[in-house]
């Protein structure tokens, strides 16, 4: 019940009645389809959130050791 919950919330415009009439073999395509644009979101997320903060950003990537005198 939850992945049809998930899988109608995910597809924009797939409905309960789209669902229910899904062969298995679809309905898992389209689950495993879900977990696939999922994990994609959240790499790309991770990549995006990366590079955020401290002075790295400000200087387009560049990293800066402190060295000691």
């Amino acid at each position: 019940m939850i992945a049809c919950a998930r899988l109608v919330g995910h597809f924009k415009g797939m409905t309960w009645s789209d669902v229910r009439a899904l062969q298995l073999r679809d309905f898992n395509a389209l689950v495993e389809q879900m977990a696939e644009d999922i994990e994609a979101e959240r790499k790309e997320l991770r990549r995006s959130s990366r590079g955020r903060g401290g002075s790295g950003s400000a200087q387009g990537g560049e990293r800066r050791t402190p060295v000691m005198s």
